[in-house]
């Protein structure tokens, strides 16, 4: 009853203080302890002339038993009182304070700094409770940085400061979960059990790919954990490796347990695009009236002398005869071996048979699938895989994943939902690890406008790499406009800046770009890592072509004249006609000389040919009225004459303001 009325006491003499001194215990009721220097960081931040000295004294605060840095604290009752009050009516001061504790605490981690630990501890929890975005890349780097630096159990402290915390999100909770799991194998490597494994493989498992550096080699590092410590405690095979021998474990130069390189392939696949490091993607047109896809990917340096199998790329399910076809070579024009979809089926089957096998043990949750129906599932896998029953295996395939939960069911459609290209890379024979390859496809053409012609073509892109992506150039005609759509958000940029360009100066798109796909949809993760976009391309006639037409129109209207009046102007038949048809001839040799004509045998003809298609008639008009109008002009009936050249110089002036209003049109299109 006496703490109460204590208490009480206390609430008033907080009302009662000044507006300044009130606003810096408020914004002080985040900190778990005080010091002067926490004081003075706050009362600074909000403008307030009393120091450190004078609030300090204040009765709200007491000083905190034992030894410490910081030597006083908030009363429990006036902080838990502030803090309710400014998390649910003052939201906005609620975040602020957490920023400012954040500010005040932060620290540089190049080097790190052991003797202040604490210090990055409370940096996180304060950015959790109010960034949770700036939180978890804080979370990633410190972690990463204290586990390379051999301090497992620092890391360790950060992530479970990010734990304690309520109502944290499922990114940042997946990522503490793993920074404690990998802390605790570091910290006691010869002391791991199986449940530890598991639990980190289920974590791994249910989380998303980040696109944050630090998160993605700490992700990357638990899974060489899992790899590791999944051969290293159960070394003896299991049913599907004695069915399929390409899961036998091994062991690999310098004494390292050696995984199945079934369950190894499958899990590059799971957890593609790790092993790629960049993916360029070229369009031609080809002379088949088909569009050629050219794709490079560069993939990490692979390290040893073995022979591994690493995915390169993804493709749809229906795109199966394109991967068998496909002729995958290195950066010096080698054959790479890569696997058909036959043989990439039955690694998938018999790592899928391997994790049915696994999970078959376990005990089942409400709703989940019977540990009696995996391992009938898993023995019909082996069975068909021995029997070579390739349809029996996709069927049973798509039957696992359907009728699995939970991790497992996400681990099994990540692994067949696509159809992946698997490169086999031997280090040994010096296989350079950017490759190309190539495919064809459709696309479809028609004239836009006057001078224009579009172009549509799908694209299948991996939604989790940026892709750089290089359209073609066309002789005879300049890319004008460049769009791209999806239903997967995405970003498009291009490689040079268009803002930077004269505004008198109209140029042409660039011709690389850079697309990139952000997978915030969690329905879709983390298996939904394929895009399917529409490229729509935009090329217009060039500019020299336009103007030449408009010379030769310009000649063709003087020619059309010179027939009127020709005749009156000079005396003789003989002159008036040989200079009327060298008139017509240059007019022709002119014409034929500066047209943008196309090669037969280029890939781009019909582009060409659709985008000059009016701008050819004009042409052909202007030189028909021209040589029509000369050739009449020796007849010896001055009327005829008149009223043919009369009529030619007037198709020829009719046709100029359409050559202007094609030349603002193609600007137009440029200028978008």
């Amino acid at each position: 009853m006496n703490s109460e009325i204590v208490e009480q006491r206390i609430l008033a003499a907080f009302h009662r203080l000044p507006s300044g001194e009130r606003s810096v215990i408020e914004l002080l009721c985040v900190y778990r302890m005080l010091d002067s220097g926490i004081v003075d960081y706050t009362a600074r931040a909000l403008g307030v002339d009393q120091g450190s000295a004078h609030i300090l004294r204040l009765p709200m605060i007491e000083a905190r038993r034992g030894p410490c840095d910081r030597d006083f604290r908030l009363r429990p009752m006036i902080r838990q009182l502030l803090l309710t009050r400014l998390r649910d009516e003052h939201p906005d001061t609620y975040q602020r304070a957490h920023r400012l504790a954040s500010g005040y605490f932060n620290q540089p981690l190049d080097p790190l700094r052991l003797g202040t630990l604490g210090w990055y501890v409370e940096e996180i929890h304060h950015l959790v409770m109010s960034h949770p975005g700036r939180a978890f890349s804080r979370l990633a780097d410190f972690s990463h940085t204290a586990l390379m630096a051999g301090h497992p159990e620092a890391a360790s402290r950060g992530a479970a400061e990010t734990k304690r915390v309520a109502g944290v999100g499922d990114d940042l909770r997946s990522l503490a979960e793993v920074v404690l799991s990998v802390s605790a194998i570091l910290a006691s490597p010869a002391e791991v059990d199986e449940q530890a494994i598991i639990h980190l493989d289920g974590v791994l498992a249910t989380s998303r790919p980040s696109n944050e550096l630090a998160a993605l080699r700490i992700s990357q590092l638990a899974r060489d954990l899992v790899t590791y410590y999944s051969v290293r405690l159960a070394p003896t095979p299991r049913m599907s490796t004695a069915v399929a021998p390409a899961a036998l474990a091994g062991t690999a130069p310098g004494g390292l347990p050696e995984v199945s390189t079934a369950l190894a392939l499958a899990e590059s696949v799971v957890h593609f695009p790790h092993g790629v490091m960049s993916r360029a993607h070229k369009v031609e047109f080809h002379e088949s009236g088909t569009v050629r896809h050219c794709v490079k990917t560069t993939l990490y340096t692979q390290t040893g002398g073995t022979t591994t199998h690493q995915p390169v790329d993804l493709f749809p399910m229906e795109a199966s005869d394109t991967l068998d076809g496909l002729d995958v070579r290195d950066a010096k024009g080698w054959t790479v071996h890569s696997l058909k979809v036959i043989e990439t089926q039955m690694y998938m089957a018999s790592a899928v048979s391997s994790w049915l096998t696994e999970v078959a043990g376990e005990e089942p949750r409400s709703g989940s699938m019977a540990p009696a129906r995996r391992g009938e599932i898993s023995r019909s896998l082996a069975s068909a895989l021995r029997n070579r029953e390739h349809e029996t295996v996709g069927q049973l395939l798509q039957t696992a994943a359907e009728q699995s939960d939970g991790p497992l069911h996400r681990r099994i459609l990540s692994a067949t939902r696509y159809l992946p290209l698997v490169a086999v890379l031997d280090a040994n024979t010096g296989t350079s690890q950017k490759l190309q390859y190539e495919y064809e496809g459709p696309y479809k053409i028609r004239r836009l406008g006057l001078c224009g012609v579009a172009v549509s073509l799908e694209l299948v892109l991996p939604s989790q790499l940026q892709n750089r992506l290089e359209v073609p150039r066309i002789d005879g005609l300049d890319l004008a406009d460049l769009h791209l759509t999806s239903e997967v958000p995405h970003t498009l940029a291009g490689n040079s800046n268009r803002h930077h360009w004269p505004q008198t100066e109209i140029r042409e798109a660039p011709s690389q770009y850079t697309v990139s796909f952000s997978n915030d949809d969690d329905s879709d993760a983390p298996y939904g890592r394929l895009a399917r976009a529409n490229l729509d391309l935009l090329y217009v006639v060039r500019k020299e072509d336009l103007v030449r037409v408009r010379q030769v129109n310009l000649v063709c209207m003087a020619a059309c004249l010179m027939a009127i009046f020709l005749p009156y102007a000079l005396s003789g038949a003989v002159w008036s006609n040989i200079f009327s048809w060298l008139t017509a001839i240059l007019i022709l040799v002119d014409a034929y000389r500066k047209n943008p004509r196309s090669d037969n045998d280029s890939s781009a003809q019909e582009l060409r040919a659709t985008a000059s298609r009016p701008i050819r008639g004009v042409l052909l008009g202007n030189v028909s009225c021209a040589v029509v109008s000369v050739a009449t002009s020796n007849v010896d009936t001055s009327s005829t004459t008149l009223a043919i050249s009369t009529g030619g110089f007037g198709v020829c002036l009719l046709m100029t303001p359409f050559l202007y209003a094609v030349a603002r049109q193609r600007n137009r299109f440029m200028r978008r």
